[in-house]
């Protein structure tokens, strides 16, 4: 059997065996699953079962790298193309998907717009192309990357239509509609396979002083941590905190260097640094099963990107704890970055003032998280169109911490 085989599998896990049916069946498919639900096996399976190559579209260089380097372990040939190659590189990678020895090839969006690539793809027996983190397609969404919107193109230019198979770890149903519309999928299958995390305990915390409250929070913690914050600037200052108050700290944002953003990182998963302070720009396709609490300093911009970055906590299934630091100027603040990240967008006014507009609704959205009396849980899953309990009993709601 290929799952155990290959994957060290005896059986799926909820939803891989109806996902991977309808890819092998030739039809299209939306499926949303949170971190650490497996979404990586419903696409790499049926590679190896069927005719020809799998394209999969990803969104970060280093996520290519862990997958390649993964699939390898397991015995699976697989290739990934990057601008960070050396010429021998990128050839050898070519020649594996030209000549048939990779079963899986990973490309970054930016590259299904090159017409040397769009040619050599046109050669090729694509079966199926993989779309991962299709929430980035969403025009109006706050993870929004233009060179997503060149993958229907690029479908529409190939010679034989191939299956396409979209996945994301967070996405309401307004936008699972987006996603179908934006790739031109024609009656796709959407499955949800659930959004609860159950060993996951939701906070909300409305300190006076956040820094004080950080500092008489962590002795508490066990384990190691991310710790979210809104700019550069912020991470900066809270990184500086946790060293001066004995913790091992690393910071992540933007303005590092690449050599000193993979150095931390690095570190972190080797439990070198005992917390990650960092902008959003760190997280995705992080490896890292073990970490006990994400807390979050500043409020998040919106729900899907809370939900996604909290759900880095405890992805090996044991307790672990998603915090959230609500002040009344984290709004105001907010909306600061919102409106000067609409000024940088290179889309029409008309294309801004839509953005703006959701972009303040998703903000209202997380405020109103902030201030909901009811279950915490029941509110994320709610927003995510999951019916729940109406107390989960694991949140600082239900159990009257707060």
């Amino acid at each position: 059997m290929i799952l155990q085989k290959y994957f060290g599998y005896s059986e799926f896990r909820s939803g891989q065996s109806e996902l991977i049916e309808q890819i092998l069946n030739g039809r299209p498919v939306v499926a949303v699953m949170p971190t650490g639900a497996g979404k990586s096996l419903c696409y790499q399976l049926p590679a190896l079962m069927l005719e020809g190559l799998t394209l999969v579209v990803s969104p970060l260089i280093s996520l290519m790298k862990d997958q390649v380097r993964s699939l390898a372990e397991h015995g699976v040939e697989a290739a990934y193309l990057s601008s960070g190659m050396s010429k021998q590189e990128y050839g050898a990678a070519v020649y594996a998907a030209r000549n048939n020895k990779c079963k899986l090839l990973y490309v970054s969006p930016e590259r299904l717009q090159n017409e040397q690539f769009k040619a050599f793809a046109s050669e090729l027996q694509i079966a199926l192309v993989v779309v991962d983190e299709v929430h980035c397609v969403v025009r109006w969404g706050e993870s929004f990357r233009p060179a997503y919107l060149a993958i229907k193109p690029f479908l529409d230019g190939l010679p034989k239509a191939p299956v396409v198979a979209a996945f994301t770890a967070t996405a309401t149903p307004v936008v699972r509609r987006e996603i179908s519309k934006c790739l031109g999928l024609e009656q796709p299958l959407e499955l949800v396979t659930g959004f609860d995390r159950s060993n996951l305990t939701f906070i909300v915390e409305k300190p006076m002083v956040k820094r004080r409250f950080l500092r008489s929070w962590l002795p508490e913690q066990n384990g190691c941590g991310i710790i979210y914050c809104a700019t550069q600037k912020q991470t900066e200052e809270v990184c500086n905190d946790l060293n001066a108050w004995g913790y091992p700290a690393g910071r992540y944002h933007a303005g590092l260097t690449m050599e000193e953003r993979q150095r931390n990182q690095n570190a972190f998963i080797k439990n070198e640094l005992q917390v990650m302070v960092a902008t959003n720009a760190f997280g995705m396709g992080i490896d890292k099963p073990d970490v006990r609490f994400v807390l979050h300093y500043t409020l998040p911009l919106d729900v899907e990107g809370y939900y996604q970055e909290a759900g880095r906590a405890g992805r090996d299934g044991l307790p672990a704890k998603c915090v959230l630091l609500f002040e009344r100027r984290d709004i105001m603040q907010q909306r600061q970055l919102l409106e000067y990240s609409c000024e940088q967008r290179e889309c029409s006014a008309e294309d801004k003032k839509l953005w703006l507009t959701n972009a303040y609704q998703r903000l209202r959205d997380i405020e109103s998280y902030c201030f909901t009396r009811g279950c915490l849980r029941k509110y994320l899953l709610t927003y995510f169109g999951q019916e729940t309990n109406d107390r989960c009993g694991n949140c600082s709601n239900c159990s009257g911490s707060n």
